[in-house]
């Protein structure tokens, strides 16, 4: 943990040279303190990842099994995730960065906010008792003269519960990751974000051997123990990891106070310059491509392809174990390359893997030709995609201004979160199209890939022109973001 200077070596004569300090802010690490923060810093991370990003994956199939329909399964596990980021992230990012309190600017965020996320964990492992309670055991109940099933009060309980944990983890989300820049020195960003990732796919590793296969059938107590090892694995982060102390918050630019100075603020700095733009939608259109797709990547793996649970957790596994092999390589040659350059050279090849999906869409090779066809296109583009996910993060961290990164990273969530709705809503009509109005079947599961592809075109088309300004603005030897006045 950090300690200040005075007590780092108090045996020893003499004052501390630089090459004696590990330096972030006002933070001053030992070797061993520095130890000490990479190891709980990435306990957290491992927490997060293993009990919440991971456990999500369970949502669209637990909505499936309880009778929910494309449209309904879209809209709980994508669109109402992303309202909540949209109205709520860019707020906690700008007053994140202008908070200050013994405890730091990101921590007291995350420290008061874990217990409820914790909390309704356990409530959406309990949903189906919840929902026997209301029924009292009926099929139906009456409200209002309307009788309304068990089923639909069961997925409208699991709604409501859904969007308190989206509401509650949006604290805990949007701030963590902006923790990084603040408790770990600039010179071993790259090898903690190498870390970080190995972490990350190890977490994911164990939740798809040993987790995934079992989501359904022991979908209450896999929420019960996540909720309670979720609170106790981040709090416990919270209290030995410390933040430093920060300079006076940056004022408004009309130098008042309250929510629509602060808002004209934001909007002013982030949105009215070129480059800014070209990076929020280069993010954008690769969200779009990537992360609204999955609830119906998982539909089609199981109802179209015929793969089951068992099979896929197989290849979750493995291709997870092989990335957390290549995290730390790619973390190295990203940052021995530049970063910038990395991300946007990937970005282009891996149009490839989505365009290898597409096969899917006039082939069908049977269930035992479909899982060697899925291990094979997952393990071939698995190094571009690693060493694409390597260099993101640190390119966010050379080009975005590191005094105000919450705000900027949470003016491209917010983009995102919008693009995100009502991109979610339109794939959900989409499928819902093919299933109601082309009568396509399962078959409908493998147009996916056919949207990702369609806007990773336009994501790595904005990241060139990204790279092109960021050569134009002094490149690697003299780059400095544009100003915020």
């Amino acid at each position: 943990m950090a300690i200040p200077v005075s007590e780092l070596h108090p045996a020893l004569p003499g004052p501390l040279t630089a090459r004696s300090l590990y330096k972030v802010g006002t933070l001053r690490y030992t070797a061993f303190g520095l130890l000490l923060v990479f190891f709980w810093v990435l306990w957290g991370d491992f927490i997060y990842m293993l009990l919440d990003t991971s456990l999500v994956t369970i949502f669209p199939k637990k909505l499936n099994e309880m009778g929910a329909g494309d449209f309904t399964v879209q809209m709980l596990h994508q669109t109402l995730a992303r309202t909540v980021a949209f109205g709520l992230a860019p707020i906690i990012s700008f007053r994140s960065d202008r908070y200050r309190s013994p405890r730091g600017r990101r921590i007291p965020f995350i420290l008061w906010t874990t217990p409820l996320v914790g909390l309704f964990l356990v409530l959406i492992g309990c949903t189906d008792n919840l929902t026997a309670a209301v029924t009292r055991g009926a099929d139906a109940i009456t409200v209002l003269g309307y009788s309304i099933s068990t089923q639909t009060i069961g997925i409208a309980l699991l709604g409501v519960l859904l969007f308190c944990f989206d509401f509650a983890n949006m604290f805990v989300g949007t701030v963590y990751y902006y923790m990084f820049n603040d408790v770990v020195p600039q010179q071993f960003l790259s090898r903690f974000l190498s870390c970080y990732r190995m972490v990350s796919s190890l977490a994911g590793m164990l939740y798809s051997a040993y987790i995934f296969p079992h989501a359904l059938t022991h979908f209450r107590l896999i929420f019960v123990l996540a909720g309670v090892g979720y609170t106790v694995g981040l709090v416990t982060m919270c209290l030995f990891v410390k933040e430093g102390s920060y300079g006076p918050p940056p004022q408004n630019l009309d130098r008042r106070t309250g929510f629509i100075s602060s808002a004209k603020t934001f909007a002013k700095e982030c949105f009215t310059h070129k480059f800014y733009w070209y990076f929020f939608l280069a993010s954008t259109f690769r969200c779009l491509a990537l992360s609204i797709t999955p609830a119906f990547v998982l539909l089609r793996d199981l109802n179209s392809l015929g793969m089951g649970l068992a099979e896929l957790g197989s290849v979750f596994a493995w291709t997870q174990f092989v990335s957390l092999l290549l995290q730390y390589p790619s973390g190295w040659l990203a940052d021995r390359l530049n970063p910038i350059r990395v991300h946007t050279a990937t970005s282009f090849i891996s149009l490839l893997s989505p365009l290898a999906a597409c096969v899917w869409l006039f082939r069908d090779f049977g269930t035992a030709g479909n899982l060697h066809y899925y291990y094979w296109i997952s393990l071939l583009f698995l190094p571009i995609g690693a060493l694409c996910t390597a260099a993101e993060l640190p390119m966010y961290m050379r080009l975005l201004p590191r005094e105000r990164y919450g705000q900027f990273c949470s003016a491209n969530a917010m983009l995102r979160s919008f693009a995100m709705v009502v991109g979610s809503v339109l794939l959900g009509v989409l499928m819902k199209v093919l299933a109601d109005g082309v009568h396509m079947g399962p078959w409908r599961y493998r147009y996916v890939a056919l949207w990702a592809l369609a806007f990773q075109i336009p994501s790595s088309l904005f990241l060139w022109l990204l790279y092109r300004e960021w050569k134009a603005r002094g490149g690697e030897k003299g780059y400095t973001p544009p100003g915020v006045t």
